[in-house]
């Protein structure tokens, strides 16, 4: 069994580069691309071509009843969307939206695994990615039990253990991305209820809220109905 640790050491964005440029057609099958804030890449299950996260931030939705649906958002070294089952048999469309300005590699999907059968026989890139599915489905349970105002709670400790920036005062700055729109749609939360709560909190000085730096100045006040291990989701 592999701590979250070693996992993680051994799929970051330099490890996972490093294996596929050892191949000799790497230059042919992996381009850099660039997806400006707000733009997105639409691509259904069958998709000939990965993207791995170099810069930035983006969010994964799956197209639900034509309705786009929030599954999860990835940082630097990580794969949006991967495949790990051959079976797969549906139709779904995804789409991966751009919360920054992102730099992708546009990897083809064939080359990607061919080469980590070679280079990762251990699968730990394959197995990274399935721990961030269940950590994420985890998470999705857990905000369904939740009233509007602690999922608020939530997503914002979330965010910031895993997006944020830590400060030696203890303090989170939070991705750059949030807005309070971009709250309330991770959340499924009302523009009123999401407006209503920050203001709670910087009443209280939990949080500082300015346009592109909103910092949690008192992460551990953000107290949930249920207590969660946070550092197992991030």
């Amino acid at each position: 069994m592999y701590s979250k640790n070693f996992l993680n050491d051994f799929s970051n964005f330099e490890y996972t580069m490093n294996l596929l440029k050892r191949h000799k057609l790497f230059s042919q099958k992996c381009h850099q691309i660039e997806l400006l804030e707000g733009r997105q890449i639409e691509f259904d299950i069958y998709t000939p071509k990965l993207y791995f996260i170099q810069e930035g931030y983006t969010k994964l939705a799956i197209q639900y009843g034509g309705v786009p649906v929030f599954i999860f958002l990835s940082k630097r070294g990580e794969f949006p969307f991967l495949r790990v089952r051959k079976e797969v048999m549906t139709d779904t469309k995804f789409t991966l939206q751009a919360l920054s300005k992102c730099i992708l590699w546009e990897i083809d999907r064939e080359f990607f695994y061919k080469v980590i059968q070679i280079e990762d026989p251990r699968n730990i890139i394959l197995m990274n990615y399935q721990n961030r599915v269940a950590r994420t489905s985890i998470l999705q349970i857990i905000m369904n039990s939740l009233s509007a105002h602690q999922r608020i709670y939530y997503m914002l400790r979330f965010l910031g253990e895993k997006f944020g920036i830590q400060q030696e005062n203890g303090e989170i700055e939070l991705p750059g991305f949030l807005t309070y729109e971009k709250l309330g749609e991770l959340t499924a939360a009302s523009n009123s209820s999401v407006s209503g709560v920050l203001t709670e909190l910087v009443k209280k000085d939990i949080i500082s809220v300015k346009r592109k730096r909103w910092v949690l100045k008192k992460p551990t006040a953000l107290v949930t109905d249920i207590p969660y291990g946070f550092s197992l989701l991030v």
